[in-house]
């Protein structure tokens, strides 16, 4: 899996994530885990909750489950790592369609 200098990295790409969503007045429902590998290959995974994440932890667990989801190669490099937020959604605005399976 990733090396301990790895997990500072995701731990810095999501605190810069997190500190960026701070600044929107929407609040993002999806986690976006983005990967490049050293052969060029691009792999996403994405995931959304019931609720947005509360904390910059949150979003570091979460843009590490998805890395779990990746299924790597042991000693696997990439050239790019990414966390973002997508699904949008004003905080007025409630879950989306909580209603529709209730």
């Amino acid at each position: 899996m990733l090396s301990e200098h790895g997990n500072r990295k995701w731990s810095f790409d999501a605190a810069h994530t997190w500190a960026a969503s701070r600044k929107e007045s929407r609040i993002a429902r999806t986690v976006v885990l983005k990967l490049k590998t050293s052969e060029f290959k691009i792999l996403t995974r994405s995931h959304t909750a019931g609720s947005p994440p509360a904390s910059c932890e949150e979003l570091t667990n979460i843009a590490l489950s998805l890395l779990q989801r990746v299924g790597l190669r042991p000693h696997q490099r990439f050239r790019l790592v990414g966390v973002g937020l997508s699904n949008f959604c004003d905080p007025e605005d409630g879950p989306a369609q909580s209603a529709l399976f209730t």
